[in-house]
């Protein structure tokens, strides 16, 4: 089911490029949870050096928050972070537009996700599928994903 998911979302994204759909200029700051072998860095520095997004250090001040994981611990860390606007509907656990994955080990592997917290919904995804562990592998991974995220924002 999560692969399923993933997949149609990833389809999704590339068929709205082939569109020519563009991410609102209203994301400008994004804050990046911790990834692993360190990527959160190297995206960081890749995002701001390329002026695609300013990375925040209060999750409570970004418009974005980028993840590898759409599992139940980004979703409570949501929750938590952004609780529901009184007057406004969000989906409970049970209805929630994130799927459901109790198993960590089917992390990501180089996907890495842009969300609108506020709105619960995925913006952006792409996949890098590093060849090694190597902070150089990673280097490059975070540039082709930055300059991914610059093209889905029609920056040049």
């Amino acid at each position: 089911m999560r692969i399923r998911w993933v997949f149609m979302t990833v389809i999704f994204g590339v068929f709205l490029y082939g569109q020519g759909a563009r991410l609102s200029p209203r994301f400008q700051t994004v804050y990046i949870l911790q990834m692993s072998n360190a990527f959160d860095q190297h995206l960081a520095s890749r995002l701001t050096a390329g002026r695609v997004l300013w990375v925040v250090l209060d999750p409570r001040s970004a418009d974005a928050v980028m993840t590898e994981s759409l599992d139940d611990n980004f979703v409570s860390w949501m929750q938590r972070t952004f609780p529901p606007v009184a007057g406004t509907t969000t989906n409970d656990a049970a209805g929630s537009v994130f799927p459901r994955s109790g198993d960590l080990h089917e992390r990501s592997r180089g996907t890495v996700f842009l969300v609108d917290p506020r709105k619960r919904i995925v913006l952006w995804s792409a996949c890098e599928l590093r060849k090694d562990t190597s902070s150089a592998e990673a280097d490059r991974a975070a540039i082709r994903m930055a300059n991914g995220l610059k093209a889905a924002f029609g920056k040049k």
